[in-house]
C-alpha cells in the first residue's frame, strides 16, 4: 500500500512538473517581488534566495527605483464605500517628479525612467514610422529629419532610446488632470507635449494592425488605433 502511494505522489509531482516550471515569480501583497536588477540598495523585496526557497531579500543594486508599487491615484472624495479614497494606500508621488538634466532629457523620479525632454520632435507619425524615427535617434539623434536635442551621451546622443510600452507610458500621466494629462508642473520640464495620443511599443493581442496608445487629451485614458492612423512619439530610456 505505502509502495503505491509513493508511485501516486511521485506520477502527480510528473504531471504538475509542466506548470510548476512555468510558474514564474509570485506577486506577494506587501513586499513585492522584483528582479535582481530593479533592487534599491537597502530595499527588501520577495525574491528566490540562495537556498533556491522564496524570501525575503536585501537590494544591492544602486538603482533609482524598484517597481514596489503602484503610484497613488490621489483620490480623497469617497463615492461608495471601499473605492480608492476609503484605500488609497499605494506609493506617494516623490515631492519632486522630475528632473531637467539640462541635456535635452528629464529623469521621472518616481519611476527612474528617463524621457526625451522634446514630446514632439517628429510630429504626428503612423506606427511604424514611430519606430523608425527612434531608431535613427538611436542612429544619428534625429527623428524625422529634426535633431532631438538629446545631449546626455557627453555631449552627443545616446543609442539605446526605444518606443515606450504602454506600462511607461501610463505611469506618466496624471488622471486627475486633462489636456494633457500630466502631473502638476510639467510644463517646467517638458516641452512640445500634445493634447493628443502617444503611440507605445505594444501591438494589440489577437490584432496585430492595431497598437495601444495613451490618449493626454481623454485623462490619460489607453486605447488602441490601427498603426496606419497618426499619433505623437515619447522616447524613453531606461535610468542608471
Amino acid at each position: 500500500m505505502f509502495f503505491l502511494r509513493f508511485c501516486a505522489a511521485i506520477i502527480g509531482l510528473i504531471t504538475l512538473a509542466p506548470f510548476l516550471a512555468c510558474s514564474g515569480h509570485l506577486d506577494y501583497p506587501v513586499v513585492p517581488a522584483a528582479m535582481a536588477s530593479e533592487a534599491l540598495n537597502g530595499k527588501a523585496f520577495l525574491e528566490l534566495n540562495s537556498a533556491d526557497r522564496w524570501g525575503l531579500i536585501t537590494g544591492t543594486q544602486d538603482q533609482n527605483i524598484v517597481w514596489s508599487s503602484v503610484q497613488k491615484t490621489g483620490q480623497t472624495t469617497a463615492c461608495v464605500t471601499g473605492d480608492d479614497a476609503n484605500s488609497n494606500k499605494e506609493a506617494a508621488s516623490p515631492s519632486t517628479r522630475f528632473t531637467d538634466n539640462s541635456n535635452g532629457t528629464i529623469t521621472d523620479n518616481l519611476t527612474g525612467l528617463i524621457w526625451l525632454q522634446n514630446a514632439n520632435v517628429a510630429g504626428a507619425r503612423v506606427w511604424a514610422d514611430a519606430l523608425t524615427d527612434v531608431a535613427n535617434l538611436n542612429r544619428d539623434g534625429t527623428m524625422n529629419g529634426t535633431s532631438a536635442g538629446d545631449k546626455s551621451n557627453s555631449g552627443s546622443h545616446q543609442k539605446d532610446w526605444r518606443l515606450p510600452n504602454i506600462k511607461e507610458l501610463s505611469i506618466l500621466t496624471d488622471s486627475s488632470n486633462n489636456n494633457p494629462a500630466l502631473p502638476l508642473g510639467y510644463s517646467n520640464f517638458f516641452n512640445g507635449v500634445q493634447s493628443d495620443g502617444y503611440w507605445s511599443s505594444d501591438t494589440l493581442n489577437g490584432g496585430e494592425a492595431y497598437a495601444w496608445i495613451v490618449n493626454l487629451s481623454d485623462n490619460g485614458i489607453m486605447d488602441t488605433a490601427h498603426k496606419t492612423e497618426t499619433y505623437y512619439v515619447w522616447p524613453v530610456r531606461a535610468g542608471k
